[in-house]
C-alpha cells in the first residue's frame, strides 16, 4: 500500500500538469482511436478523436469560422499517416500552411504509421513533424514523446523571441477578429463604456501594446492598464483577443 501510495504521488505533478493540455488524435482505425484515446486521457490529458482529417479541420477551423471565431487549437495532434481521404502528410502540410493562425500553424505534429517506411519519415520530417512512431507502439513511448512535444513548443515561446512571436501572433488574432466581425451584426448589451474606454478599445483593436496606446493618449502605461482591468471586468473576459470577440 505505501508502494502504491507513493507510485501515486510521484506521477501526480505529471497529471495535474497534462489537465490543462488538449491532445486530438486522429486515426481511421476505430481499436487505435479507443485505446491510445483512452491511455492518454489516463495519463492527465484532455483528449479528442477523429475518424478523418476533415474531421479535425471542421472540429478545429470550420465550425468556429461559422461562429466568427478563432480556431480551436489543440495542444498536440497525433496522426495516423495512411488514412482515406487526406492523409496525415496532406493534414499536416495543411496545418503548417495556415496563415489565420500563427498557433494552429506551429502546434505539434506527431506521425503514426503502420509501417516502418524510411519514405514516410523523411516525408514527414519534411513536411513538419515534430515526431514519428511506426506501429506497433508501446503507449508510454507515445506519451513520452507527446509530453516532450508540448514542452519543448513551450521552451520555444520562453525567450524573448518566442515571447515576440506570441505578441505578434496575439495582433494578427486580433486584425482576423476585427475583420470578421466587420461583417456582424450588432448586439444589445447592458454594458456602458465610458468615452476614453471605447477609445482604448479601439487602439487595442489597432494592435498597439499597453505603452503605444499611452503614449498615443499622452498618460502612463499604468492608467492605460487600469482601464484594460475595468473593461475586462465589464465584459467578463480576461484577454485582449476576448475582449474584441465581445
Amino acid at each position: 500500500d505505501d508502494y502504491d501510495d507513493t507510485l501515486i504521488s510521484s506521477k501526480l505533478p505529471a497529471f495535474k500538469t497534462r489537465a490543462s493540455k488538449w491532445v486530438v488524435i486522429v486515426d481511421d482505425e476505430e481499436d487505435i482511436r479507443l485505446s491510445v484515446g483512452d491511455y492518454l486521457y489516463d495519463a492527465g490529458y484532455q483528449v479528442s478523436a477523429c475518424a478523418n482529417a476533415d474531421a479535425l479541420i471542421e472540429m478545429c477551423v470550420l465550425i468556429p469560422a461559422k461562429e466568427r471565431q478563432l480556431p480551436n487549437v489543440p495542444d498536440c495532434i497525433v496522426s495516423d499517416i495512411r488514412m482515406p481521404g487526406k492523409d496525415g502528410l496532406q493534414l499536416l502540410r495543411w496545418i503548417r500552411t495556415q496563415t489565420q493562425s500563427e498557433r494552429l500553424r506551429r502546434l505539434p505534429v506527431i506521425l503514426l504509421t503502420a509501417k516502418s517506411l524510411t519514405r514516410d519519415r523523411i516525408e514527414g520530417y519534411k513536411a513538419g513533424a515534430d515526431a514519428y512512431l511506426p506501429k506497433p507502439f508501446y503507449p508510454e513511448e507515445l506519451l513520452s514523446i507527446v509530453d516532450n512535444a508540448i514542452v519543448r513548443r513551450q521552451q520555444m515561446t520562453e525567450g524573448s523571441t518566442g515571447k515576440l512571436q506570441d505578441l505578434q501572433a496575439e495582433i494578427r488574432d486580433i486584425q482576423y477578429i476585427m475583420k470578421l466581425n466587420q461583417e456582424r451584426v450588432v448586439k444589445v448589451t447592458n454594458v456602458h463604456l465610458t468615452p476614453v474606454e471605447k477609445k482604448v478599445l479601439e487602439l487595442v483593436g489597432r494592435g498597439m501594446t499597453n505603452a503605444e496606446i499611452a503614449q498615443t493618449r499622452g498618460t502612463k502605461t499604468s492608467t492605460v492598464s487600469s482601464t484594460l482591468t475595468d473593461l475586462y471586468s465589464k465584459t467578463q473576459t480576461t484577454t485582449r483577443t476576448g475582449l474584441l470577440r465581445w
